[in-house]
């Protein structure tokens, strides 16, 4: 069976879910539209997971820098059982693997012709398993990574989600904050075995495999690969499920405060908010709100602010989970819902525009309190969110993608997937009504602007301060 649909009156492609006894999870999903797998592991890298608890003291960007130089060196100076270098042999069979690294979690994502999966297991396991790198491998690496992270600060959306984790650390949660050339460049090799043996464990990990493949032979080929990979650290996949992000803090919540910026570049404007729950779970509610406000094409700050009024071409809304799903915790529809959650508006702009498109985003956000979404708003806002699901969920990427996102809880299967559709088409319009009055007040958001005149003051919905402040 190899449906390529997951919507509520689709088939859904056969799959097996295995807890490996080091404590991986695994997944694997049949969908053969090519002879390909792709291949997602995902290691939490958050003090949480490790069991240390001097590693609090390593937080931000620091432990960003320490990770992406982990992550840089995770397949260099491998080999293979018979000697051959790791890189050669992923050639190959046609592999390709590509590490990611956050402040939070490190990634190794990945794809192989059907035949060559078992190589690409054997070398993604031997590098989560062992250190085989050297300190030129690290010098290496750090030349590397300090060329493209001074690159990427030149970047506004990534600028903007720095300086918003600096404006209000505990509203971001885990932070995606870049780390720049000088923090890579004093990353020692000590400290990078250090955080491969502390954190690396994998008890809090995951693996999706999604290709032309047998779910239950993947899965052994999958136990038979990592069967060494084991760690101190190490937690029972019980005590996970009771852990989430650290609470928010009680006091000094910026709360109605954006920050102003110097510009990353001097013709883009950028506008980053977020609004913060520790204790309400992104509930279908809540997702369907944060559609209906800005996130696809008919919602209304496009129409309004984009096409009626010119501010912008790029904005939009999301919502993220925050924190490890409750135990047993459902929505209306099976999916597990996180403990809090957060929500973000981001827009680019002109420096001149900068200011209206702020005050705009005020009223939009009191709009939603004071006229919250319809009926008709929100079978539009499904029905978009359905459609551009189940075609990214139809390619093997996509649904790899899916089900290893941490934002939306990484779904166990293709199943809950679906359960998500159908908890989203299942819920009331005046649910969400509720959820957008509660949820969407000016009040509940801070942010930051880069490269806007700075006019510190307050507006109509926002203290305004300069970054100096």
């Amino acid at each position: 069976m190899t449906g390529t649909l997951l919507g509520p009156a689709a088939t859904v492609p056969r799959s097996a879910v295995a807890r490996l006894p080091g404590g991986l999870r695994v997944t694997a999903v049949r969908l053969a539209t090519v002879p390909r797998v792709e291949v997602r592991l995902t290691m939490p890298l958050a003090p949480r997971f490790t069991g240390h608890a001097a590693a609090d003291a390593v937080t931000g960007p620091v432990r960003a820098a320490r990770a992406a130089v982990l992550a840089a060196c995770a397949l260099r100076g491998a080999t293979c059982a018979d000697g051959t270098p790791t890189e050669t042999a992923l050639g190959r069979v046609g592999a390709d693997v590509v590490p990611l690294a956050g402040a939070d979690r490190l990634a190794l994502h990945g794809g192989v012709l059907a035949g060559g999966l078992d190589v690409l297991l054997r070398a993604m396991a031997g590098a989560v398993s062992s250190m085989t790198w050297s300190d030129h491998d690290v010098a290496a690496a750090r030349t590397v990574l300090g060329g493209q992270a001074a690159v990427a600060g030149r970047q506004s959306a990534a600028s903007a989600r720095a300086l918003l984790h600096r404006h209000a650390p505990g509203w971001t949660g885990d932070p995606q904050e870049l780390p720049t050339p000088e923090l890579i460049d004093a990353v020692t090799s000590e400290q990078v075995r250090e955080l491969h043996a502390r954190a690396l464990v994998p008890a809090p990990a995951r693996l999706v495999l999604v290709g032309d493949l047998d779910p239950d032979e993947a899965v052994g080929a999958a136990q038979e690969a990592f069967a060494g990979w084991t760690g101190p650290a190490a937690r029972t996949p019980d005590a996970l499920g009771c852990e989430g992000l650290p609470p928010l803090p009680a006091t000094d919540f910026p709360s109605g405060t954006v920050g102003l910026y110097p510009a990353v570049r001097e013709s883009v404007a950028q506008v980053l908010l977020c609004a913060a729950s520790d204790d309400e779970p992104l509930t279908p509610a809540l997702r369907l709100a944060a559609l209906v406000f800005g996130g696809h094409p008919e919602s209304r700050v496009i129409t309004r602010l984009r096409e009626r009024h010119g501010y912008t071409y790029a904005i939009r809304s999301w919502a993220e989970s925050r924190g490890t799903p409750e135990p047993g915790s459902r929505s209306g529809g099976g999916f597990p819902l996180g403990r809090g959650h957060r929500l973000f508006i981001g827009a680019d702009t002109a420096p001149s525009t900068a200011r209206p498109l702020l005050e705009s985003l005020g009223d939009e956000l009191a709009r939603m309190v004071t006229d919250p979404p319809s009926a008709g708003e929100v079978e539009r806002a499904c029905a978009h969110f359905t459609g551009i699901s189940l075609i990214a969920w139809s390619t093997q990427a996509g649904l790899a993608d899916a089900l290893a996102d941490p934002s939306s809880q990484a779904p166990a299967d293709p199943e809950q997937l679906r359960e998500l559709l159908v908890a989203l088409a299942r819920t009331p319009p005046e649910t969400v009504a509720a959820a957008a009055r509660g949820a969407f007040a000016p009040g509940r958001f801070t942010g930051v602007v880069t490269g806007a005149a700075p006019a510190p003051g307050a507006g109509r919905h926002w203290r305004v301060t300069t970054s100096a402040e």
